[in-house]
């Protein structure tokens, strides 16, 4: 009676553990059910910002002296936040590739397992033939039991297809390299163009002020001309609109000069407003290819960030085929499994299980030629792919090659026509002047020395732009203590060095791939001469040459 009723608690017991468990999952669900949209507040969005201005300038040397292109440069690889997404990115590659090489190691699963009844797992047997009970109730396990066991399994077509999958993500990695030196020589031609802009400004703003001011001075007696009748309506109507005009051409170069130093400051992660000036070289050379750019496509076959990206990504196309191929195949598992129990009624509690097993879909065997025809064409389109890559980079080496030397003869014509405005501007400003006539000649032949030299300026921000995209092109990326690579000499120095690495070795196979970091390095060591570089006292984060020394 006794046993029954503590069998009867024990039954209360279990149905009220089962009403509460059903209870918990009823709320869990009917919670998930009731998920809605919660939008940022004003607060929260708040305090991002200001938790994002603290940190998008913190950590940056101050800028108290004026600022040279190299050290441009060395900021810009610095403390430009494109260039710092691109690096965690190749940082979070170079993660998923440890993470894949794991994926290689047999798999070990460990199960740990308490089980607990109200009741004795009991059961009988029935004769088949008669129907009748034949044995009487009995139980093997106990009513409270612990079991454990260790499984460790290794298939051979997974570790296959892992393996394959790891030389895909160090490929991939390769492919975060070839991004991250895209962006770079990006960088280096936006801070180039923009540092020359920039300098146009700087140089030239006080002069576009004073024309203005003359022109805006010279208003006021053209309207009392007008006015006092000393001069025909038309000719004095005439003079002031030609004051007009002059003015709001210098008010137009104004604006368009205006800009030039904040995107110059948001390539170098300057703070919006900081003021600053520019260490502009007194003279601004141009300097020659001194070589055919035939001679320049082998180099940029070679080392284009964008050709080799492809190539890369053949490869992974490959690998991902002959991970296909794997799956088709029949795995063979192989696995080890020790057990423990703690059943009162067994009489091993301690045991290890062995098994080899081989299986597979028979049906695979039906896909196995269109699988087989897809990588046949997926290895077909990717070489199509670098191939019209080739042609494009080959096309924009020429392009930037003729633009630099149109470039190069449009700085020259600037600066002739530039030193005769000058001049005229001085012989007129010279002269004394005895009605309005003469000053409108005074500021025309001022507006047209100012004009001509922003014209110059700009043909050398465009001239140096189209190096840089020459440099691109090529696939030339100095490290960040060697900007004196990036004149001309530079390109001169990179084509020689590759034209001798690939003479000097055998033809690659197919799957070789060229030791390009190598020749980078060796090719950095052979650039610009020691004497033509200098240490910059201003910038002791970066040793750099400097930049104007392309005519050396």
């Amino acid at each position: 009676m006794v046993a029954g009723f503590r069998l009867c608690g024990a039954g209360r017991s279990s149905l009220a553990l089962l009403a509460m468990t059903f209870l918990a999952m009823t709320w869990l669900s009917l919670s998930g059910c009731t998920l809605v949209p919660h939008p940022l507040t004003d607060a929260e969005r708040a305090a991002e910002a200001s938790l994002d201005r603290a940190e998008m300038y913190a950590g940056q040397e101050p800028l108290h002296h004026p600022l040279s292109l190299h050290e441009a440069f060395a900021r810009a690889l610095r403390y430009n936040l494109d260039g710092r997404v691109k690096l965690i990115e190749e940082a979070l590659a170079r993660d998923d590739l440890d993470l894949s090489r794991y994926d290689l190691l047999p798999k070990v699963y460990a199960n740990v397992g308490f089980t607990s009844r109200n009741n004795v797992n009991a059961s009988s047997s029935q004769a088949i033939a008669t129907g009748q009970q034949s044995l009487v109730p009995s139980t093997s396990t106990d009513r409270n039991d612990l079991a454990a066991d260790l499984l460790v399994s290794w298939n051979l077509v997974d570790f296959g297809v892992s393996y394959y999958a790891a030389r895909q993500q160090t490929d991939r990695v390769l492919i975060g390299d070839e991004e991250r030196r895209k962006v770079v020589q990006s960088l280096f031609q936006d801070v180039r163009r923009a540092f020359w802009r920039a300098a146009s400004a700087q140089q030239l703003s006080h002069e576009i002020r004073e024309a203005i001011h003359a022109a805006e001075a010279a208003l006021p007696a053209a309207r009392k001309v007008e006015t006092e009748g000393l001069r025909s309506p038309v000719d004095s109507l005439r003079y002031q609109k030609a004051l007009l005009d002059l003015i709001r051409q210098l008010e137009s170069l104004e604006g368009l000069l205006a800009v030039s130093k904040s995107e110059l400051a948001q390539l170098i992660n300057l703070p919006p407003g900081q003021p600053y000036t520019l260490a502009v070289p007194t003279s601004l050379r141009v300097a020659a290819v001194p070589m055919p750019v035939a001679r320049m496509e082998q180099t940029a076959l070679l080392y284009n960030p964008d050709i080799r990206e492809l190539s890369y990504q053949k490869r992974i196309s490959l690998d991902e085929t002959r991970k296909a191929l794997l799956r088709l195949l029949p795995g063979i598992t192989l696995s080890y499994d020790p057990n423990y129990d703690s059943n009162s009624f067994l009489v091993n509690h301690y045991w290890a299980t062995s098994a080899a097993r081989l299986g597979g879909y028979l049906t695979n065997l039906l896909t196995f030629p269109v699988t087989w025809r897809r990588a046949t064409n997926a290895e077909h389109l990717a070489d199509l792919k670098r191939e019209a890559m080739s042609v494009a980079v080959l096309a924009k080496l020429h392009i930037a090659y003729e633009q630099y030397m149109y470039f190069g003869g449009q700085y020259r014509r600037a600066q002739a026509i530039a030193e005769v405005d000058q001049r005229l501007y001085d012989q007129i400003r010279n002269r004394t002047a005895s009605d309005v006539g003469g000053d409108l000649e005074r500021i025309s032949a001022q507006v047209s020395a100012v004009t001509s030299e922003l014209q110059r300026y700009q043909s050398y921000a465009e001239m140096q732009a189209a190096l840089g995209r020459l440099h691109a092109a090529i696939g030339v990326d100095p490290l960040p203590e060697r900007f004196d690579v990036l004149d001309v000499a530079g390109i001169v120095q990179a084509v020689r060095r590759a034209e001798t690495e690939q003479a000097s070795r055998p033809a690659p196979s197919a799957s070789a791939e060229p030791p390009v970091r190598e020749a980078q390095a060796a090719l950095l060591t052979a650039a610009a001469p020691v004497s033509d570089r200098h240490a910059d006292a201003t910038a002791p984060m970066l040793a750099a040459a400097d930049p104007t020394a392309a005519g050396h």
